[in-house]
C-alpha cells in the first residue's frame, strides 16, 4: 500500500523508524554523496540523497574484512546489530539480487551474510538527479526501485510518496502511522512523471556514449571472447582491483587465516579481485588466466554473460562507480559499446 506524508514531516519520519537502531545515511559533501554511519537520523547532516552514494551498500551486508571465527578455540560469538540504511538507490537494492544468489541460494548459506541481511532494513529512495556516468536503463534497470526494498520514498513537488515492500516494513509503517495517510491519485501521478522523466534523462546520458536500452548485452560479450579489444582496454588496466571493490555487484572473495584482536589463531575473509594476477592461480602454480586482457574478458562475460544465464539478468546495474574509480581510465561504457559495434548489435 502506498501512503504519502508530507516534506515538511520527513525528518520526524526518519528520526522515528531509526530508534534503537545503528544508522547509515547519506552524507553530501561537495558533489558527492557519501555512506556515513550514525546513532540517529541528523535533520540538516542527513539527506535521502539525489543520487547514489560513493559507497556501494554491499559492504553493509558482505564486509570488506570480516572474522569468521577462531581456529582450535572457541571466541565469543559476535552478536550483529540491526541497522537501517536511508537513501538507498535501485541500483544498490538491485545488487543484493546477485549477492543474495550467491551468499544464500547456495548450500548451506553463508550465516553471516544472512544475519547481516535479516537485521538490515533499507529505506529506499528514488533518484532525483543523476552521475555523468549513470546508466542503469542500459543494463534493463531504472532509477527507482520496484522491489527489494523494506520502505520506499519518492519524493515529488507534492510530498513523498511512502510504498511499504516487505512485512517488515510494513510493521515499520505501522509505527509511525500518525505521519502517514492514504496516497492520492494526484500524488502517485506526479511520482509516475517524475519517474519516467528522471529514466529518460539517463537514457539520453547514456546515449552521448553510444548506448541505449534494450541492446543485447550478452550476445556483444559473447560474441567478442576473441576479439582484439581485450588487448586494447587492458592496456590501461594497472590492476589495482578498483573497479571491483567499488562494484556493488562484484562479491568475490579469499578466506586467510591470521590472528584475531586477541591474538588467537583465526580465520578471516576478505574481498578478492579477479583482475589480480594471482585470482585464478592454483596450487602448484598453474594459472589459466595469467594475462591480463583475460582477466578483463572474464569480468565482463561473468557480469553479461554468466548471470544472464543463471539469473536472467546482468551482474551490473548501471551506477557508474568503476567508472570513477578506474586509475587507467577505463570506462564500462566504452568497453559495451566496442563490443556492440564489432558484433552488429
Amino acid at each position: 500500500m502506498a501512503y504519502q506524508l508530507e516534506t515538511s514531516r520527513l525528518d520526524d519520519f526518519l528520526g522515528a523508524v531509526s530508534v534503537g537502531r545503528t544508522v547509515f545515511a547519506l552524507g553530501p559533501e561537495n558533489e558527492h554523496i557519501h555512506l556515513v554511519r550514525s546513532e540517529t537520523w541528523q535533520p540538516g547532516k542527513h539527506v535521502l540523497g539525489a543520487y547514489r552514494p560513493i559507497e556501494p551498500l554491499k559492504s553493509l551486508v558482505f564486509q570488506p574484512r570480516e572474522l569468521l571465527g577462531t581456529l582450535m578455540k572457541e571466541g565469543p560469538a559476535v552478536d550483529l546489530p540491526e541497522q537501517i540504511v536511508i537513501g538507498v538507490k535501485n541500483c544498490d537494492l538491485s545488487a543484493l539480487k546477485i549477492h543474495d544468489y550467491v551468499f544464500l541460494n547456495s548450500e548451506p548459506p553463508d550465516p553471516v551474510y544472512k544475519e547481516a541481511r535479516e537485521k538490515t532494513l533499507l529505506i529506499g529512495c528514488d533518484c532525483t538527479d543523476c552521475r555523468e556516468t549513470c546508466f542503469c536503463p542500459v543494463v534493463n534497470e531504472q532509477p527507482f526501485a520496484r522491489e527489494g526494498f523494506d520502505v520506499n520514498l519518492s519524493p515529488t513537488p507534492d510530498g513523498i510518496v511512502v510504498e511499504s515492500g516487505s512485512d517488515k516494513g510494513q510493521t515499520l509503517l505501522g509505527e509511525v502511522q500518525n505521519l502517514l495517510k492514504p496516497a492520492d491519485e494526484k500524488i502517485l501521478a506526479a511520482r509516475e512523471q517524475a519517474r519516467e522523466a528522471m529514466t529518460q534523462k539517463v537514457a539520453n546520458a547514456a546515449g552521448q556514449k553510444g548506448l541505449r536500452p534494450g541492446q543485447d548485452l550478452q550476445k556483444a560479450i559473447a560474441g567478442t571472447a576473441e576479439a582484439d579489444l581485450w588487448e586494447e582496454f587492458a592496456a590501461n588496466c594497472v590492476e589495482c582491483g578498483a573497479c571491483n571493490f567499488i562494484c556493488c555487484t562484484c562479491h568475490c572473495f579469499l578466506l586467510a587465516d591470521g590472528r584475531s584482536k586477541a591474538g588467537l589463531p583465526s580465520r578471516l575473509l576478505q574481498w578478492d579481485s579477479c583482475l589480480f594476477k594471482t585470482f585464478a592461480q592454483v596450487a602448484g602454480g598453474g594459472n589459466p588466466r595469467k594475462h591480463r586482457a583475460e582477466r578483463l574478458y572474464n569480468r565482463f562475460d561473468k557480469k553479461f554473460n554468466f548471470f544472464p544465464q543463471v539469473l536472467n539478468m546482468y551482474a551490473c546495474d548501471g551506477c557508474g562507480r568503476c567508472i570513477e574509480a578506474c586509475t587507467g581510465n577505463i570506462d564500462i561504457r566504452e568497453v559495451l559499446n566496442k563490443a556492440i559495434t564489432q558484433t552488429g548489435g
